[in-house]
């Protein structure tokens, strides 16, 4: 009786862990076919300086000094009550001109490879305007993540950078978060036209990996979306999903295997 539950706790462990390690598996041939066909780049700022120029964008990976993203650079443009303009350059001049109490509107515009992108504010407004090469797109509920922060002030807006590898075209993504599981996909093509995709859920977003990998870099979710399922996502690393299926798939194997064996033994 001891021997048929072990069997059968092996068997069970097995098959979880297997199933477990082929979703891991998965995901990870999803992921490298999609980074093989495309780079995309999320349009990120420095801010660990004062200093800082925020009129240009970096990969921000490791430490610095970061590598900046050729073809990109920003204009941050402050409004005040008096009817200026106040045009900020640094990481400390954005803090400053944010919060002086006569600033009453900011707009950030992006030149990307012969394009412009802005998305504008007013202070005493609940709305973020979106323009492309001039012209209105749409609006977005403005969603403050962090005040002082070029990169993380909209929390439902993000825009990112994709990459043909073999031709070289790129396509600048505006996202723009709609609902906890639906956004509206803005994708601008070198020549300056705009194809608009809404997304209403998870699973239809799950029909194209790539987009998966847009939405993810964009920064318009609260955690990283798998491309097949949240099983692997969200979880700690060292214990899941790596250590746990490969440890107990190999337990739990030995433990089958070694009831199997003793059968053989007992009936030779």
């Amino acid at each position: 009786m001891k021997r048929i539950i072990i069997g059968l706790i092996g068997g069970v462990v097995f098959l979880a862990s297997s199933l477990t390690i082929g979703v891991i598996v998965r995901e990870y041939i999803t992921d490298e076919r999609s980074k093989a066909r495309y780079t995309i780049e999320p349009l990120t700022f420095d801010e660990s300086e004062g200093n800082a120029s925020i009129e240009r964008l970096y990969e921000v990976v490791d430490s610095p000094p970061y590598h900046q993203i050729p073809g990109v650079t920003v204009t941050h443009v402050f409004s005040t009550g008096g009817g200026d303009e106040v045009r900020t350059a640094t990481y400390s001049d954005y803090v400053s001109a944010m919060n002086e109490e006569d600033t009453t509107g900011y707009e950030r515009i992006y030149a990307v490879d012969g394009n412009t992108v802005s998305l504008k504010e007013e202070f005493d407004r609940d709305q973020v305007i979106l323009a492309v090469n001039g012209e209105f797109l749409s609006s977005f509920p403005k969603r403050i993540n962090l005040e002082n922060s070029v990169d993380m002030r909209y929390g439902n807006v993000g825009l990112v950078r994709k990459t043909d590898r073999d031709s070289g075209t790129g396509e600048t993504i505006i996202v723009g978060q709609r609902g906890p599981e639906a956004w509206e996909v803005f994708t601008v093509d070198p020549e300056g036209e705009v194809v608009r995709e809404s997304i209403p859920s998870i699973k239809e977003l799950r029909r194209d990996p790539d987009t998966v990998r847009v939405i993810n870099h964009s920064g318009t979710h609260r955690e990283s979306i798998g491309y097949h399922t949240q099983l692997t996502e969200g979880l700690p690393a060292l214990s899941f999903p790596i250590f746990f299926p490969f440890i107990t798939f190999v337990v739990s194997g030995g433990m089958v295997y070694w009831v199997v064996r003793k059968r053989e033994v007992w009936t030779s």
